[in-house]
């Protein structure tokens, strides 16, 4: 009996509109692109989407045939030359490795081109059309996806996190292949029904673990027991992508039973939008965050810039948060990170040891707050790589680029070349830093942070600096999302 072949490819960015950094060709290399049999090296043992797919691949005898791999780290809007580029190679790549029986798909579902609005629904459609109607085709989303009725048309199947932080990436690859391998013997006819109530909510009070979104995946999870339900997806949206897919979503897929999908959408859609309100607020005030740390006992206070997020598309350099940590004197604390090219590199110049005055940060553009005239001494030079121990995105290596660890004050500063948020405490003790011996721990992040640091704190402050990825959407000049919305126009 021939096995399956199927299919595999990852192209997935979250886009905000707002950033000044544009992904060209050249970002999207930095960040690593994988092609052939390097997809499943790379991912194999790692807790991605891909190593789900591998995993189901091994237990059910699938041909797995790997085409591209590529995870860009959250910017500006994607060129045309970088997507057309990147899409093209991975069509090509497809029809060379034609016939398929199927294709796994590991997509974000909030990219947006400088061309295109809806990309991972372009990016579907041209797959459709590569492969015919007869071939399934499977997509996992990220939970903050702006899911669009283009990418519900054009897959079969779309299956979205149901963790915010993302430790189930793992087991929604499973979950696709699984459902492939259902559609590849006929054993369910999926009937999808997308609703997309009028809200556009901000991620700091998406987590999982607690209301609202708790709440939401409880009922969603309650109703995937259902015999005919074969998946319900709660996707928060994403809205500094500035379309009109963006904010939240809810698509429901049975087998067959349409009034069923649509019955479920629309209750979960109204139970969204009862709990609207939990999704606001979740920041402290500066003078907050001061007084938090007036009242450490054992630490650390975990204190998150989310401003200045790289991962929802802030550049990194956002110097804010050392600027707070230098007024309120505190000893010892450790941040993670400035991006700063610039200093890094005269830091490489001087040597560990040497003491350096230079302006760090504040240099991508005006909205993340001025550059920081600092005096500090060079600790450690390294090639900013390390691998994350998890839980979320074990196993996967991080490049920073060039990392230097300078100490300003008594405060370890982790000055990166690339901007990435710190997830993992191996962004600390991979540069001989010991997180759990901080007082203060300073982070750029939002809630992916959550998943290691969590644990590790006596409390958590959330932040808000100047920025763009921050929980206040007014300081964004929005022009293409639909209106009217909540939070901006409907109470």
């Amino acid at each position: 009996m021939r096995r399956p072949r199927i299919a595999i490819a990852e192209l997935s960015h979250e886009t905000n509109a707002f950033a000044r950094t544009r992904v060209d060709l050249a970002f999207v290399e930095q960040c690593g692109i994988a092609r052939g049999a390097t997809v499943v090296t790379r991912a194999r043992d790692t807790a991605t989407v891909l190593a789900g797919f591998i995993d189901i691949a091994n237990e059910l005898a699938f041909t797995l045939v790997p085409l591209l791999a590529v995870w860009i780290t959250p910017a500006g809007l994607v060129t045309r030359d970088a997507y057309e580029t990147l899409l093209g190679e991975l069509i090509d790549r497809l029809e060379t490795a034609a016939p398929v029986d199927g294709v796994l798909l590991s997509l974000h579902g909030a990219m947006v081109t400088e061309h295109i609005q809806d990309a991972d629904g372009e990016l579907l459609r041209r797959i459709r059309a590569t492969v015919g109607q007869s071939v399934p085709i499977v997509a996992v989303l990220d939970l903050h996806a702006n899911i669009s009725p283009l990418m519900v048309e054009q897959a079969d199947l779309l299956i979205g996190y149901h963790t915010y932080p993302h430790v189930d990436q793992r087991a929604r690859g499973r979950q696709a292949g699984l459902a492939l391998a259902r559609l590849l013997d006929r054993t369910i006819h999926p009937t999808p029904v997308l609703v997309k109530p009028a809200m556009l909510p901000t991620s700091q009070r998406m987590t999982t673990d607690r209301p609202p979104m708790r709440t939401l995946m409880q009922h969603a999870e309650e109703w995937e027991r259902h015999p005919r339900v074969v998946d319900v997806t709660i996707a928060g949206g994403f809205p500094p992508a500035d379309v009109p897919e963006a904010g939240l979503s809810v698509l429901v897929t049975t087998d067959d039973d349409p009034a069923l999908a649509a019955k479920v959408a629309e209750e979960l859609a109204a139970l969204a939008w009862d709990l609207r309100h939990g999704f606001l607020g979740g920041v402290a005030t500066w003078e907050e965050a001061a007084e938090a740390i007036r009242h450490i006992e054992r630490g650390p206070l975990v204190l998150v810039d989310i401003a200045d997020n790289p991962w929802t598309g802030g550049p990194g350099d956002s110097v804010e948060l050392l600027r707070f940590l230098l007024k309120e004197q505190v000893r010892p604390a450790a941040l993670a990170l400035v991006r700063d090219p610039e200093v890094v590199d005269e830091c490489f110049r001087a040597g560990i040891g040497a003491t350096v005055e230079v302006e760090l940060g504040g240099k991508t553009d005006d909205l993340h707050g001025p550059p920081l005239p600092v005096r500090g001494t060079i600790r450690l030079l390294s090639d900013g790589r390390y691998v994350n121990a998890g839980p979320m995105h074990a196993g996967v290596t991080v490049d920073l680029g060039r990392t230097v660890v300078l100490r300003v004050e008594g405060i370890d500063v982790l000055v990166t070349e690339r901007a990435e948020s710190p997830i993992d405490l191996n962004v600390f003790r991979s540069h001989g830093i010991e997180p759990t011996e901080q007082r203060v721990i300073g982070l750029k992040g939002k809630g992916h942070f959550r998943a290691a640091f969590e644990p590790i704190a006596e409390r958590v402050v959330l932040v808000e600096g100047p920025g763009i990825t921050g929980s206040d959407l007014r300081r964004l000049p929005f022009r293409f999302i639909r209106r009217p919305i909540w939070p901006l126009d409907v109470a």
